[in-house]
């Protein structure tokens, strides 16, 4: 089942790379989150189904390591790829996408950045705010080997895969809910994909507030979200025909999520996996904003929008440019 949510309720809180690396994922209990969701019991045919999923996966895993390995010997490609069970939570399903969407998603960032007055050559400090799989880290890593990279994400399994293949950057797995473990005003430039296109109102007001926490006075944020062209990119799919251009402007915003019960039964499946607990306490899903609602959210976040660049993330998501004031 789905849940969808709209609101005219305005605002709301007042080039050396790194070595390639394969590495174990056997998770230990010290890298699962605690979480206080009370997920629902499967079945024995679906917990045996999980199971053998999992199973599958890691298989696939070890096929797709020594795969990497021997690209990586014939000089094919020259950096480090995730295990394939967390390459393909992203829209990444080959090694060419994974590397060329990363690059495509991530030059948008840096070209903003470097035109609000954010020097990556120098060593300033850098977040990657629920990096993922590590498509964006990648490219920072490698074309701005002086900037103080961080990283963190909710994934455990995905984290400990990127303390192994970027040694010279700072990741940890943080909690669904604020606030991060960094102390006020840390970082010069702070970029987010694809979180803000999926997580609540709600969930983006808390987070908007805790990214200001971390910011330093002046910091830029570029942050992406879905707008009208992400909409038309689903059209084109043959989803959310029902819900134009002209509706989401009178609507403000359109979270298409799914409701608590089928959200407890899909973690309860990914745990059985055998991958660890996703860390997700609360349902996500597809938000689209208009570009006025967009403005306001950031803006009684106490932020300064600079601008925001329609389509320019992987010819779908918005790229909005934020400013940190300095009072």
């Amino acid at each position: 089942m789905r849940n969808t949510a709209s609101s005219k309720l305005e605002g709301g809180f007042n080039s050396n790379p790194p070595t390639p690396t394969e590495v174990s994922l056997t998770i230990s209990p010290q890298d699962l989150h605690d979480s206080n969701s009370s997920l629902p019991s499967l079945g024995a045919g679906e917990r045996a189904l999980a199971a053998a999923k999992g199973s599958a996966k890691r298989l696939i895993d070890i096929w797709f390591s020594s795969k990497c390995a021997v690209l990586r010997g014939l000089g094919i490609i020259d950096f480090s790829l995730p295990p394939n069970h967390i390459l393909r939570r992203t829209s990444s399903h080959t090694i060419r996408h994974y590397y060329e969407s990363g690059l495509t998603s991530f030059l948008p960032i840096a070209t903003a950045a470097i035109a609000d007055g954010v020097n990556l050559d120098e060593s300033v400090s850098v977040l990657d705010f629920a990096c993922g799989a590590g498509r964006q880290l990648l490219h920072l890593t490698r074309l701005y080997p002086n900037v103080k990279a961080h990283a963190c994400d909710i994934r455990a399994d995905a984290i400990k895969y990127l303390r192994g293949a970027y040694p010279t950057a700072e990741v940890y797995a943080n909690k669904f809910d604020p606030p991060l473990k960094y102390p006020d005003a840390t970082f010069d430039l702070i970029y987010s994909v694809s979180v803000f296109s999926h997580i609540s109102v709600q969930d983006a007001q808390l987070w908007l507030a805790e990214l200001r926490r971390v910011a330093k006075p002046g910091a830029t944020l570029c942050l992406t979200f879905n707008s009208y062209t992400s909409l038309e990119r689903y059209h084109e799919s043959g989803k959310h025909s029902e819900l134009s251009a002209e509706k989401l402007k009178e609507m403000e915003f359109f979270f298409d999520a799914e409701d608590e019960a089928g959200y407890a039964r899909r973690m309860a499946r990914e745990v059985a996996l055998g991958f660890g607990h996703p860390g997700m306490l609360r349902p996500t899903g597809d938000i689209f904003y208009s570009a006025e609602k967009a403005r306001s959210l950031m803006e009684a976040a106490g932020f300064e929008l600079k601008k925001i660049l329609p389509g320019v993330i992987d010819r779908m998501q918005d790229l909005a440019v934020l400013r940190r004031p300095n009072q």
